[in-house]
């Protein structure tokens, strides 16, 4: 609990304090003077904007049903959706959004679906992830749509090494069984030797075993042994990402100003990979310098700073709110 609190007041004091800066140099009187000059219909496109992020959960939601689903296992969407709106809240305030992950395994766990299966479920996730935004890349950099600068170079250099560290675990992943059943043997014959009460370290070491023979037997039902399913997963996957990535479309569509749709997947793709490199909680004060950087080369200055704290209140404090909520709900029942 004490680690949770601290990533809260971490992570939101970072990124309130990143914002009063840009705040400070555009000028608070500024900034109210171009939010008052703001379209009376731009309420509509935040509206919009912030039900296609509560869609990405949605489509979440759907994935994790899905996967327990082809692993054999059935959970209700009701569950799946708990599962997802639960691990918000320390996902958002901790670096990398590792936090999310153990959340969601103990749900599921708790749903019925062992461990090791829950596991691989969850890891899984970044999986189908990685499939998609190798497919992203590939396609936008292969279509010429986007021009690299130099600095576009550097982020797109630092996103295909995150890229390729979790396609390498997901490959570790699915040939854990052989590997760790070794290791686990020989550590499972060494303390027998050493201790008394072998008995109870075999037991223990069983236990272990099962969990990651589960654990891999399930990577490899999600990502080898079913292809129709693995299809199935890489479009559910689009559908979740490709709504969230529609947030600051709409955004900048209701400034009055048109998006350039592929540029901004790109930039997305990106900040998103970025992200996910374990440096501050919930890559706070990063995302809105990187925020910043990019979309100061087509969006116009006025704008800038309050569709970076708009953007970042729908992606970031929402989802802190949403989570504080759930947690709230499922303490108190």
């Amino acid at each position: 609990m004490k680690i949770e609190k601290g990533a809260k007041y971490i992570g939101i004091g970072i990124s309130i304090l990143t914002l009063s800066v840009f705040i400070y140099i555009y000028g608070p009187f500024n900034l109210l003077r171009t939010m008052s000059s703001l379209p009376s219909i731009f309420i509509l496109f935040f509206i919009a904007a912030l039900a296609f992020h509560l869609l990405s959960f949605i489509f979440w939601s759907f994935r994790i049903k899905f996967l327990s689903f082809v692993n054999g296992y059935k959970i209700t969407f009701y569950q799946a959706f708990i599962t997802v709106i639960s691990s918000l809240f320390i996902a958002t305030l901790t670096p990398g959004y590792i936090g999310g992950e153990p959340v969601r395994i103990k749900k599921l766990n708790d749903y019925g679906i062992p461990a090791g299966s829950s596991t691989a479920i969850v890891l899984g996730e970044r999986g189908f992830d990685s499939i998609f935004f190798i497919l992203i890349f590939t396609f936008i950099i292969l279509s010429g749509f986007v021009t690299l600068t130099y600095e576009f170079h550097i982020y797109a250099i630092i996103g295909i090494v995150v890229l390729i560290a979790f396609l390498a675990f997901l490959v570790l992943s699915i040939g854990a069984k052989n590997f760790f059943k070794v290791m686990i043997g020989k550590i499972e014959n060494f303390l027998i030797k050493i201790d008394k009460k072998g008995k109870r370290n075999k037991e223990n070491f069983s236990k272990v075993a099962e969990g990651i023979e589960l654990f891999a037997d399930s990577t490899k039902t999600m990502f080898i042994k079913k292809p129709a399913m693995l299809v199935a997963g890489v479009l559910i996957t689009s559908l979740l990402w490709l709504s969230d990535f529609s947030v600051p479309v709409i955004l900048i569509m209701g400034f009055g100003i048109r998006p350039d749709i592929i540029y901004i997947l790109f930039i997305q793709v990106i900040l998103v990979l970025i992200s996910l490199i374990p440096i501050t909680p919930g890559a706070a004060g990063i995302m809105e310098i990187l925020m910043l950087a990019t979309f100061a080369a087509f969006l116009p200055h006025n704008f800038l700073v309050i569709f970076i704290i708009i953007w970042r209140f729908i992606t970031f404090y929402f989802n802190i709110l949403l989570g504080s909520f759930s947690i709230h709900k499922i303490v108190t029942k």
